[in-house]
């Protein structure tokens, strides 16, 4: 694979910069690692000039940033942001002064989901506007998101939040990453991981907002970034603040903010995005994220991976991958998804995942390989079954990972944000490449064997094909049962829209 020609070309206009080389990144899959690691970059942000930006889906201020269980429990995102926010005496003065003088805190600033707000009506039929305003919202998250918003507005001054429900219609923001500036530079968090207590508690654990569906807690992927590529993610936040009218009359600290030109490691990262035609660019689409992994899969010599929740596709997925696998017979395609029995937010999943994998494994058999996510006692609907990272790796060479789904909205039509990654990590372990220590991660938990035994690619590619009786994974059957041309109808209007 040539990585050069797997990173999109910049283009200003259509809002898509340039892969930089020179960056540290970092990969978490484990969210109480993750959690622990924003904590820690957290703390240190209290600085003046300081700033931290959230943006998600959700997020939960209550939750613990570490291991729950741990003895003493880690500190809130609520207790972290009202800590380094606060004003405090100035460092520059006297001790010996009574009453020195008090200089601010970090500026905090995040832009959540308005998921109860759906706008952009043109062209929808009439039969569905009887349909709810919300398809993937729980109950429970413009509760959280407005209760979140409220606490940023208390940390300080020129702290704020905003609830962004400015979208099309059926749609919804999901990025989900996190922006922290201390003295020691910017550092960009950016995966599949809200803040939201599904990440570490089980179903009904012992959190302020426990959750309530099986199969938490969740598995995800997500990455640290630092290097000149966290000033991209920066850009991100700034764009969208900006084009907001909640955002227009509120300065961002980071807007001004220049990144010291120092390379901090040796890994190249692209930043893209998803944006629906209109949100927040006035008459521009944005989606070089799903342009970016048909470039992988058509670069790809020995193999794509998938992790997504859904992986459902999209018609262009489909078309790419059966050119893939028709011009080069040792190509092969895995894929592992979340269960059908945690997956409760997306009517007629099987037949629609059916419907796109059906073909592929039919035309292309042993080489199409597609299966469920378990947990470690091997059940679909257990706790900890249920996938959510949204990952593409090929040929230990490239890893995407972010927000977008494998799917049409977040292909084209909702908001997201994914890192592609090339190069190698900046410790002196073996092996080097951050692409090859993703599969080595991910692959030894689903099949259940020691990272030495698919260290050569080939006996990973291998085991497979005939998984081992330790693996935590099910190989999927597709449904002979398409959807129906109605059903179909409401999947590219309302569920899965273009």
């Amino acid at each position: 694979m040539n990585i050069d020609e797997v990173f999109l070309p910049a283009d200003d206009r259509a809002h898509i910069p340039g892969a930089k080389p020179g960056n540290a990144v970092i990969f978490y899959t484990d969210n109480r690692k993750l959690y622990a690691a924003m904590l820690a970059d957290l703390i240190v942000a209290d600085g003046q000039n300081d700033f931290v930006y959230l943006a998600n889906w959700w997020c939960d201020v209550d939750v613990p940033l570490g291991d729950p269980n741990a003895s003493p429990g880690p500190a809130t995102l609520r207790h972290v942001l009202s800590f380094i926010a606060k004003e405090r005496p100035d460092p520059a003065t006297a001790s010996s002064q009574m009453w020195p003088p008090m200089v601010p805190g970090a500026q905090v600033c995040g832009i959540f989901w308005r998921h109860k707000s759906q706008i952009d009506m043109a062209g929808l039929p009439a039969a569905l506007l009887s349909l709810p305003v919300s398809i993937f919202g729980d109950p429970l998250l413009a509760a959280i998101n407005t209760e979140t918003v409220k606490h940023i507005g208390t940390c300080s001054l020129n702290s704020l939040a905003i609830l962004d429900g400015e979208h099309r219609l059926f749609g919804s923001h999901h990025q989900k990453f996190l922006l922290i500036r201390s003295k020691s530079g910017l550092v960009a968090y950016v995966g599949s991981t809200d803040f939201n207590a599904d990440r570490i508690y089980p179903k009904g654990g012992k959190a302020k907002n426990p959750p309530s569906a099986p199969g938490a807690p969740l598995e995800d992927v997500s990455c640290r970034v630092t290097g000149p590529a966290a000033a991209d993610v920066l850009a991100t936040f700034v764009q969208r603040w900006k084009l907001h009218s909640d955002g227009q009359g509120h300065p961002l600290r980071g807007e001004s903010y220049v990144a010291p030109q120092v390379l901090a490691g040796n890994a190249t990262v692209q930043m893209t995005h998803t944006y629906g035609r209109g949100y927040p660019f006035k008459g521009l689409a944005v989606r070089s994220s799903a342009d970016t992994v048909l470039r992988i899969v058509r670069k790809a010599e020995r193999y794509v991976y998938f992790e997504d929740q859904y992986l459902i596709g999209t018609p262009e997925l489909a078309a790419v991958l059966r050119d893939r696998l028709n011009s080069n017979v040792v190509f092969s395609v895995i894929g592992v998804m979340a269960p059908i029995d945690v997956v409760g937010d997306l009517p007629w999943l099987a037949q629609r995942r059916a419907d796109f994998w059906r073909p592929l494994i039919g035309e292309y058999a042993g080489r199409v390989k597609i299966f469920e996510m378990t947990n470690r006692d091997q059940s679909t609907s257990g706790d900890g079954s249920y996938l959510h990272a949204k990952l593409t790796l090929a040929d230990d060479t490239v890893a995407a990972v972010g927000s977008v789904n494998f799917s049409n909205r977040s292909s084209t039509h909702d908001s997201e944000i994914m890192v592609t990654v090339a190069g190698d990590a900046n410790d002196a372990d073996e092996p080097k490449g951050h692409a090859v220590r993703v599969r080595l991660e991910r692959w030894s938990r689903h099949l259940g064997v020691r990272k030495s035994e698919i260290l050569a690619l080939g006996d990973a590619l291998a085991k497979w094909g005939r998984v081992p009786s330790t693996a935590l994974v099910k190989p999927w059957t597709p449904s002979l049962t398409p959807l129906t041309a109605q059903q179909n109808q409401l999947y590219t209007r309302v569920f899965d829209p273009a």
